[in-house]
């Protein structure tokens, strides 16, 4: 969704104000000249772009993305086959559509640990291996029962796939190209929903009983492909081998993914430093996001804020249940159009995600936020709206609208905000604490969707509550959310006390 990074860990880049010395020994005199020779390596390196390798190396592990997040598309055209053939109440449907969710937030949390002791390399592997497993218990179920263990071991993939990609990618990519480079998970995850919505509309003529099982099946072929990828072609994390005390593996493979030129001995260097305080930091537990500081306190109220805003705005329900929504908008009947018209949702959130990673590092990152809530706020109102007068291509426009709006702003800004916010001394716990909160929002909103929405009356009332929590969303990153474009994170937090508005 470090995922995007808890999507667990730290970025492979240095908060050196807080360390005394290096991991030598040296004097604060010879860290500070490290620092300085960082930053004009990292100022040269705007002129360049990285290498080829690097952009394969991450399109590989947005792939991973893709598969995590095609089974999130083909599951809701699954569920509107699965509630008619298996006469599954609103509460089945919403445990079956939430609990992947639930279960990416343990994965989220349990990714660190794995990525850590494994390597991300072979995280890669691991969470191939438990989508496939997966993949196969849900299309071969012959009970809900049986298909919500299935739902579950996918719903741990989803987690570890989260948290993986994002950090993989930050540890791999020059500082300067970051921000673009870690987007490329969320293209990827918006890819794999549109092919998951081509999927549902390419077997809906197909026999009931049976075309949805082909729908979940499909998804096996891309992580079968990423598991050869993964341990065969992608290289381990520089910062990972350095943990290890490889580091001439690890300056290898900063050299195939910087630009050529670039101080290769100076980002160990700092890598190593990093470590160091990490271990520091690691020693500290909890207590620092228990009791933080002022200024701490003010970037977990942004970055856990943000992970937050992602989904209160009902984002999951557009999404994951968008046949239902036209079904009951009488948008249209049959299971191909259904999922015809929901394959126009995919497409329009995939080309705006694909227009965001152009932007977020020209455009910055709080600008296209705030317009992103409020455009989307407006789209929910017209949401609503059509559901009152019953006009089906409003429908259709305002959910289009709608993510569209979401895939400009607080979809791919979201991680990136929050990875360039937490401070080094308690990043990898608030992103773990981000991912979780974010993926439980998301789980109770497709969980609530359908029980919710019939509490209230239908489906106008309940998008216009939405509407009013994702207009204070707006009210919020106005007041709060400050600007991180092109900034190091050393600067970010060096001066967090100034960046605030």
């Amino acid at each position: 969704p470090e995922l995007h990074q808890g999507r667990v860990a730290s970025p492979p880049v240095v908060d050196l104000s807080n360390v005394p010395v290096n991991a030598s020994g040296a004097s604060e005199a010879d860290v500070q000249v490290k620092r300085d020779a960082a930053e004009d390596a990292s100022s040269e390196s705007l002129l360049a772009s990285p290498p080829l390798y690097m952009y394969l190396m991450a399109g590989c592990a947005a792939l991973n993305s893709a598969n995590v997040d095609f089974d999130i598309g083909v599951s809701s055209g699954v569920a509107v086959v699965l509630q008619d053939e298996w006469q599954l109440s609103d509460s089945q449907v919403g445990l079956f559509m939430s609990s992947i969710h639930f279960m990416a937030a343990l994965g989220g949390l349990c990714c660190q640990g794995v990525a850590d002791q494994l390597g991300r390399r072979f995280t890669f592997a691991v969470t191939q291996a438990l989508l496939i497993l997966g993949l196969a218990i849900t299309a071969s179920a012959a009970s809900f029962g049986i298909l919500m263990v299935g739902r579950v071991i996918v719903g741990l993939a989803v987690g570890f796939g989260y948290a993986i990609d994002p950090l993989y990618i930050a540890e791999l990519a020059p500082a300067t190209h970051r921000g673009r480079l870690t987007s490329w998970p969320e293209i990827a995850s918006n890819f794999g929903i549109l092919v998951g919505f081509v999927i549902n509309w390419a077997f809906a003529g197909v026999d009931r009983a049976i075309s949805w099982r082909l729908m979940i099946a499909t998804g096996g072929i891309l992580p079968t492909a990423l598991l050869v990828l993964s341990l065969k072609w992608m290289p381990e994390s520089p910062r990972w081998l350095i943990c290890k005390a490889r580091v001439a593996e690890a300056a290898e493979v900063l050299m195939s993914t910087h630009p050529q030129g670039e101080d290769i001995s100076s980002i160990v260097e700092a890598i190593r430093c990093e470590i160091s305080a990490d271990e520091l930091n690691g020693k500290l537990g909890w207590a620092p996001l228990l009791c933080p500081d002022k200024v701490t306190r003010r970037l977990l109220l942004v970055g856990v804020g943000v992970a937050f805003a992602q989904q209160i705005n009902g984002s999951e329900s557009v999404l994951a249940y968008s046949p239902t929504i036209f079904k009951r908008g009488h948008v249209a009947t049959t299971d191909a159009d259904l999922f015809a018209v929901t394959m126009l949702v995919g497409f329009t959130k995939t080309a705006f995600i694909v227009l965001a990673a152009c932007c977020v590092d020209t455009r910055g990152r709080r600008p296209l936020l705030i317009l992103s809530t409020s455009l989307m706020t407006i789209c929910l109102a017209g949401l609503s709206l059509a559901m009152v007068l019953d006009i089906a291509w409003l429908s259709v426009a305002a959910v289009c609208c709608f993510v569209a709006a979401f895939s400009i702003g607080i979809g791919p800004i979201t991680w990136i905000l929050a990875a360039e916010t937490f401070p080094s001394q308690i990043r990898a716990k608030a992103m773990s604490l981000a991912t979780f909160t974010n993926r439980c929002t998301s789980g109770l909103v497709a969980l609530s969707f359908l029980p919710l929405s019939d509490v209230m009356g239908g489906q106008a009332p309940y998008f216009g509550l939405f509407a009013a929590l994702t207009g204070l969303t707006a009210v919020w990153a106005c007041a709060f959310v400050p600007e991180t474009k092109q900034r190091t994170l050393e600067q970010l937090h060096q001066g967090a006390g100034k960046m605030m508005p």
